[in-house]
C-alpha cells in the first residue's frame, strides 16, 4: 500500500501489489502521519502535473484512488480491489456468522487493525473504544466487518487522501475530476493496459526516416516481428523505446512524440549490434540487419538485457 515502504538502506525498494496501490491505514492521529501528508501532496502534484502534461505515469494505483480522486464514494465492495486477502476473510466471515456457523469465537480475532508492518510505528488499532478486550463473535461480526472496512477505505486514509486532493489541486483544479469516470482518469493518467496492435496500424503510426522508409526491408521486416511478439514482450517493447510500458489513451495514434525508427548505422556486421533507444523522443535505432530472423534475435535480446543501460550519445 501507498505509505508502507521501508527506510534506511535494507529496506524494499518497491511495493508490488496485484490490485495495485492503496493507502496504508493508519491512526490519523499517529505521530507520523503529518510526514506521510507530505508525501501524499507531492504525489498529488505529480500525478496532476502528469495530466497537465499529458504524460505517462508507471504508477499502478488501485482503481478505489481513481474513485477518490473523481469524487466518488467508496465503501465495503471496494475491498476487494485494495485487499483482495483480507476481504475474503472478512465476507468469509460474514457467512460463516450468517450460517449460525462454525463459531468465530473460536478464531480469538478482536476488534482491532493489525498493520501488515510496524512501519509507521503502531503494532494494532482499536476499531472501537477498548476493542482490544472485545471479542469478535457470530453476533458482532457484520459490525466487526464495517468497522474494518471502514478504517481501510476512510477513517485511517482521510488524511492521506486529503493531502493527494491538496497537493493535484495546486496543478488542476479538483472539480475538474468530476468530468471523469475512474476508468477514464485511470487511462489518461497510467495508459491502457491492454497493449495491442495490427500490421496495418504499425505501418500507419511509426514513423521510419534517416536511412528508412515505408518500403525498406528491415522496416517492414520489424513490423512482422512487432506483431509476433508476446503480450509481456509488447509492453517491454514499449518500455525499451518509449521509457513506459503502456500506450496512452487512444492507442499508438496518440503517442506524442510518434514512434521512429531510425538506421543505426555499424562500421561492422550489423548483425553482431542490438538496437538502441533514446526514450525521450521515442526513437528506435535499428541496425540493417540481414535478415528478419537476425533482426527478431536481437530485438529480443534487447527487450531482456537491454534495461538499465544509459548512455550519452
Amino acid at each position: 500500500s501507498l505509505g508502507e515502504g521501508g527506510g534506511g538502506l535494507e529496506g524494499p525498494k518497491y511495493v508490488h501489489r496485484e490490485e495495485g496501490l492503496f493507502p496504508a491505514p493508519m491512526p490519523q492521529d499517529a505521530e507520523g502521519v503529518s510526514a506521510v501528508e507530505a508525501r501524499f501532496r507531492f504525489l498529488g502534484s505529480f500525478l496532476g502535473k502528469a495530466l497537465l502534461d499529458g504524460r505517462l505515469v508507471s504508477l499502478p494505483l488501485a482503481e478505489p484512488v481513481y474513485k477518490v480522486l473523481c469524487g466518488f464514494p467508496i465503501g465495503v465492495a471496494d475491498l476487494g480491489q485494495v485487499d483482495r486477502d483480507k476481504a475474503k476473510h472478512l465476507f468469509g466471515l460474514l457467512e460463516a456468522a450468517d450460517r449460525g456457523w462454525p463459531d468465530i469465537s473460536t478464531y480469538c480475532l478482536t476488534f482491532e487493525y493489525a498493520p501488515s508492518s510496524n512501519t509507521h510505528g503502531y503494532e494494532a488499532h482499536e476499531l472501537i473504544p477498548g476493542g482490544s478486550e472485545v471479542g469478535v463473535t457470530n453476533n458482532n461480526a457484520h459490525e466487526y466487518v464495517e468497522r474494518m472496512a471502514s478504517f481501510m477505505l476512510r477513517d485511517g486514509v482521510q488524511r492521506q487522501f486529503d493531502a493527494l486532493l491538496a497537493g493535484f489541486g495546486e496543478v488542476v483544479p479538483t472539480s475538474h475530476l468530476a468530468c471523469f469516470f475512474p476508468s477514464e482518469l485511470r487511462q489518461l493518467l497510467g495508459g491502457d493496459a491492454t497493449v495491442t496492435w495490427t500490421r496495418e496500424e504499425l505501418q500507419e503510426h511509426i514513423q521510419p526516416r534517416n536511412g528508412y522508409d515505408a518500403t525498406s526491408r528491415t522496416f517492414n521486416d520489424l513490423l512482422d516481428v512487432l506483431c509476433e511478439l508476446t503480450r509481456k514482450e509488447k509492453h517491454d517493447f514499449l518500455a525499451f523505446s518509449t521509457g513506459v510500458r503502456v500506450l496512452p489513451a487512444g492507442g499508438l495514434k496518440s503517442l506524442d512524440p510518434k514512434l521512429t525508427v531510425v538506421r543505426k548505422h555499424t562500421d561492422e556486421n550489423p548483425d553482431e549490434h542490438f538496437p538502441s533507444a533514446n526514450t525521450c523522443f521515442h526513437f528506435l535505432k535499428l541496425p540493417e540487419y540481414s535478415s528478419k530472423a537476425n533482426l527478431a534475435l536481437k530485438l529480443r535480446g534487447a527487450l531482456q538485457h537491454g534495461f538499465g543501460g544509459f548512455f550519452f550519445n
